[in-house]
C-alpha cells in the first residue's frame, strides 16, 4: 500500500516487525489517534454476529473486546506480524475465550478459503506493499455473504511533517499512501462489493514537534523506511525541529491524518 525505497520486501517486513516489537510497551499509552479510528470503525460494523472473526493486525488487541461483546464471535483470530505485540494483546485479553493468536504477514495468510465472517483492520493494512496481493488474500479468507471492514491512512496524511521538511532536504519522510480513488478501485478489483468508504480529516494536537513525532514513534510508526544508513544528523533534525515549530495555533502543533473507512462485502453467487 505504500512506498518503501531502497530495501528488500523481506528486509522491510523483518524492520516493521521489530519496529513494532519495540513499541509494543508504550503503545496503549500514546495511540489516541489510534483510538479514534477504532471506535468510529467499530460504530460502522454492518453485522450483529459473526462466527468467526479476523481481527488483521491486531496489535496490543485493543479491538478484541468490543468486538467480542458486539459479535459474540465463536472464534475471533487475533493476527499480527509483531510477536511482541501478540504478546501484549494476549495478556491484555485474559477475560475473553475463543481468541486464537496468529504471527503471520498480511500479504499470506496461514487461513483456508472462506473461513472468516468478518475481516477487521483499523489502521494496519497501510503497512502491507502489494495492495493486489493483501485483497486478493482478503477476498480468499473471507466467506460469500461476508464482510471486510478496515481503516487505512491515504494520501494526504501529515502534510505538516511533509512541510516541515520542505527546503531541508530532498528525501521523502513520509510513507506514499494510496489515494481514497486507487484504494476503492484495489477494493473493487478484488472481486469484493464496496458498501461504504468515507474519507475522514482527523486532527491531532501536540504540545511540540517533538510530541507530535514521538506520538508516531512510540506507536511504532515512524517517518518512512529506507535504508539503515539513511539517517538524519542532529543538526538536519534541529532545523526540522524549528520548521515544524513555525506551524504551532492556537491549540498547539497540528498533525492531521487523512483516514479512509471501508465496508465491503462479498457477494453470494450461485456456484459457490
Amino acid at each position: 500500500m505504500l512506498i518503501t525505497p531502497d530495501i528488500s520486501t523481506l528486509s522491510y517486513k523483518r524492520q516493521l516487525a521489530k519496529r513494532f516489537d519495540r513499541a509494543s510497551q508504550s503503545y496503549d499509552s500514546y495511540a489516541d489517534f489510534q483510538k479514534i479510528v477504532l471506535n468510529r470503525l467499530l460504530a460502522m460494523l454492518p453485522l450483529s454476529q459473526a462466527d468467526v472473526v479476523l481481527d488483521l493486525g491486531t496489535g496490543t488487541g485493543q479491538a478484541l473486546a468490543a468486538l467480542s461483546e458486539q459479535l459474540t464471535p465463536k472464534c475471533t483470530i487475533a493476527l499480527d506480524l509483531a510477536p511482541q505485540m501478540l504478546a501484549v494483546a494476549r495478556e491484555g485479553a485474559t477475560s475473553l475465550s475463543n481468541i486464537h493468536y496468529v504471527c503471520a504477514d498480511a500479504e499470506r495468510l496461514p487461513l483456508q478459503d472462506q473461513s472468516c465472517d468478518l475481516v477487521f483492520s483499523s489502521l494496519a493494512i497501510q503497512w502491507c506493499l502489494s495492495p493486489v496481493d493483501l485483497f486478493a488474500e482478503l477476498y480468499r479468507v473471507v466467506k460469500p455473504g461476508g464482510y471486510v471492514v478496515f481503516s487505512t491512512l491515504s494520501q494526504g496524511s501529515m502534510p505538516e511533517i511533509t512541510k516541515a521538511w520542505c527546503g531541508l532536504d530532498d528525501k521523502k519522510h513520509i510513507h506514499d499512501y494510496m489515494s481514497s480513488d486507487a484504494l476503492v478501485a484495489c477494493v473493487k478489483a478484488s472481486g469484493l462489493n464496496l458498501l461504504s468508504s468515507p474519507l475522514s480529516d482527523i486532527l491531532m494536537w501536540f504540545d511540540s514537534p517533538e510530541a507530535a513525532v514521538y506520538s508516531l514513534k512510540k506507536v511504532g510508526a515512524s517517518l518512512i523506511a529506507e535504508a539503515a544508513n539513511a539517517s538524519v544528523s542532529p543538526s538536519k533534525w534541529k532545523a526540522f525541529l524549528r520548521e515544524y515549530e513555525k506551524q504551532r495555533r492556537e491549540f498547539g502543533i497540528p498533525l492531521s491524518y487523512q483516514v479512509s473507512f471501508v465496508v465491503a462485502h462479498r457477494p453470494i453467487r450461485i456456484q459457490e
